[in-house]
């Protein structure tokens, strides 16, 4: 699985305290369960916030950045997830939750522009924001979402079994 990570203002805000993992090569350095806390703890806030946020009041470039940001927490959760689920079963089971989520949402994360991949990573595409049907991303990403509450359970997951003691 390849990660192409973006250092954008939202995947920092998802990141909070931990914002120097965003970058790839402070990535490279840092422990598995170092990495697998914070990939979680980003996708619980990057579900969080868009939750609450505004596609309509916003702009293309920032709908596009945030959908950008939010695929690129996922992928970072399941690469870092899956490294430490080689000596863990309860995370390798929440990555996998994840994946099988992408793979079932996938017709519908498609339709904001999203596409799961076979290894169950997504991709924005370029295009996402410029399609911008309000009505389907506010629904997508609503509070009620199973998709978001179902990833969001498999974070808190991760987050709850990882052992980031030194």
């Amino acid at each position: 699985m390849s990660l192409t990570v973006s250092n954008t203002y939202s995947i920092r805000i998802y990141y909070n305290k931990n914002s120097s993992l965003v970058t790839g090569s402070t990535r490279k350095s840092q422990p598995t369960g170092t990495l697998s806390m914070a990939d979680a703890s980003a996708l619980r806030n990057a579900i969080r916030k868009l939750q609450d946020y505004k596609f309509d009041d916003a702009t293309e470039a920032q709908n596009q950045e945030k959908l950008k940001a939010f695929t690129d927490t996922i992928n970072n959760t399941l690469s870092s997830a899956t490294a430490y689920g080689t000596n863990d079963s309860s995370v390798k089971n929440a990555a996998n939750t994840i994946k099988r989520l992408n793979s079932e949402y996938a017709k519908e994360l498609e339709k904001i522009g999203i596409k799961t991949n076979k290894d169950g990573t997504l991709e924005v595409s370029d295009s996402a924001a410029k399609n911008l049907n309000s009505k389907r991303f506010t629904k997508f990403f609503s509070k009620d979402s199973k998709y978001l509450n179902s990833l969001y359970d498999a974070a808190k997951k991760i987050t709850r079994k990882v052992d980031v003691r030194i």
